[in-house]
């Protein structure tokens, strides 16, 4: 054993590669302590009320748009500690191993200097480290991603059905964390189209490859028919599909996209990413070559631009005007690997002055790892605190509250999470809300600043003259409010603040 890690160190990219490695863990582990007891956005403390309602029995309704296996794995966790420790360390494990997959995936495409530059470009990215502290399901997404391409690409390199199937678990698991993994799928069913035609139907190891897929998915595809009596992934689909599907949605969505490349990598490195497409220009005069199957080399250029381009196009498709970054994340392994390969360009033409280009591309990486260290520590550092009042005030019902409460609020999934206590989103029509309250005892109104209101939900303290439990403030002089409980029932809570409302418009 001990041979075979000093042979292994005795090649100088492995040990850049640990180098690499240590260089991303305490990057990471230096993050993880800051935002270890960080507040949960929206869709985290869905996430993890879906965990919660696995290991303690809490009251939650599940939507098919949240995928399975982040919370259940949490479950897991929580049934070890109550905490979100551990579930925040398996994402740490996540985020790291993007590192060495990124390392072996561009040795895969091109060699290990590629492989070396790339996996440090990933260990520096700022939306993969930003999203390595967050509870959600991007950054295991992008984890999943890419080992699937770098078992998918083995298996067209070295027509090895043993990767083929690997990959089919990978991709499947993915899934399983966040729908949207599988356009992989759809950038492996083009590629295969372009330069296989339909000949691959044909074989074997395909539908091999597909049954697993399927079995894997299979108690999912299961629990979600009898949980929402249909099919799970199609209803996920439907549920933010836009209205207008339209060329110009699309195009919108994806132009939007584009037109932040600059401060997803720095000009310098989107500067050396769009040469690197330009280099790529054969395999547009060359579709006719790839189709009849004498592609060589074009085949991989033509695997990485699908790679890039689809995952922002579906995932354009996907929405009505609504754009965020964690989205595509998934189209930046390709990215980085485009990038990577021009450096190396560079540095093997400069055959005569090769201490040159390297002092040229190490400044270089250490310009793009200062804007993307940057970047992520103001990201970390601006948002680390958000919605911190609303997950106080739910730690204050679930301290200070009798069990029987229902409270009514926008912020349902934080307060499900935070209160333990029945929860009732406050739906847009006013006749709806006040049907849902009927009925129904001991109730009460929770509202921030940090949901959007109808005014009418605004003015409706006022208007039915609720009395306020508990008022929360933005800052130390009390004069900000920042989110306020309502007594609705005619039950009143011992000890209530006896003040007069504060202004509604500072809601």
């Amino acid at each position: 054993m001990k041979c075979n890690v000093k042979r292994w160190l005795k090649d100088y990219h492995n040990v850049l590669l640990v180098g690499i490695i240590l260089f991303a863990l305490i990057l990471r582990l230096y993050y993880f302590s800051k935002t270890l007891s960080q507040p949960l956005w929206w869709d985290e403390a869905e996430y993890m009320s879906m965990a919660r309602a696995w290991a303690y029995g809490l009251e939650y309704t599940f939507i098919p748009v949240r995928p399975v296996l982040l919370s259940l794995i949490t479950a897991f966790f929580f049934k070890i500690s109550s905490t979100e420790f551990l579930a925040r360390f398996f994402m740490l494990i996540l985020s790291l191993a993007t590192i060495p997959g990124m390392y072996c995936l561009g040795k895969e495409f091109y060699n290990e200097k590629v492989g070396l530059i790339s996996s440090f470009l990933v260990s520096v990215f700022w939306l993969g480290l930003f999203f390595s502290f967050r509870l959600l399901v991007d950054l295991p997404s992008l984890t999943f991603f890419i080992f699937s391409t770098l078992f998918f690409y083995r298996y067209i390199k070295y027509d090895s059905k043993k990767a083929l199937y690997i990959g089919s678990v990978i991709i499947a698991l993915g899934v399983l964390f966040r729908l949207s993994t599988g356009i992989f799928l759809i950038c492996f069913l083009f590629y295969l189209l372009f330069t296989q035609k339909l000949r691959f139907i044909k074989k074997k190891e395909f539908w091999i490859s597909g049954l697993i897929f399927i079995l894997i998915l299979s108690p999912y595809l299961i629990w979600g028919y009898m949980q929402f009596d249909g099919f799970v992934i199609k209803q996920a689909m439907d549920w933010n599909a836009p209205k207008d599907n339209s060329i110009g949605n699309v195009w919108w969505n994806a132009s939007s996209y584009f037109r932040l490349f600059p401060i997803y990598l720095s000009w310098p490195l989107l500067l050396v990413f769009i040469i690197g497409l330009l280099l790529y220009y054969k395999v547009l005069v060359g579709v006719d070559v790839i189709i009849k199957g004498k592609g060589g080399e074009l085949n991989k250029e033509l695997f990485l631009i699908l790679l890039f381009l689809l995952p922002i196009i579906f995932t354009s498709m996907s929405f009505y005007h609504h754009i965020e970054n964690r989205y595509i994340i998934t189209a930046f392994p390709a990215v980085f690997i485009i990038a990577a390969n021009v450096l190396i360009k560079f540095y093997d033409s400069m055959k005569k002055q090769k201490i040159l280009a390297a002092i040229l591309i190490i400044v270089f990486l250490g310009y793009v790892a200062h804007f993307q260290m940057t970047t992520t520590n103001n990201s970390i550092n601006s948002k680390i605190d958000s919605y911190g009042m609303v997950r106080f005030a739910g730690q204050w019902i679930d301290q200070n509250m009798d069990k029987s409460v229902v409270i009514v609020t926008k912020s349902w999934p934080q307060m499900t999470y935070y209160s333990n206590r029945k929860i009732l989103s406050i739906p847009d029509d006013k006749n709806e809300f006040l049907q849902q309250l009927d009925g129904v005892d001991n109730v009460y109104l929770f509202l921030s600043s940090f949901e959007p209101h109808e005014q009418w939900t605004i003015q409706y303290p006022q208007e039915a003259n609720l009395s306020i439990v508990q008022i929360f403030f933005l800052d130390a002089q009390k004069t900000k409010p920042g989110a306020i409980i309502y007594n609705m029932s005619e039950t009143h809570l011992s000890g209530t603040y006896n003040m007069s409302s504060p202004s509604q418009s500072s809601l």
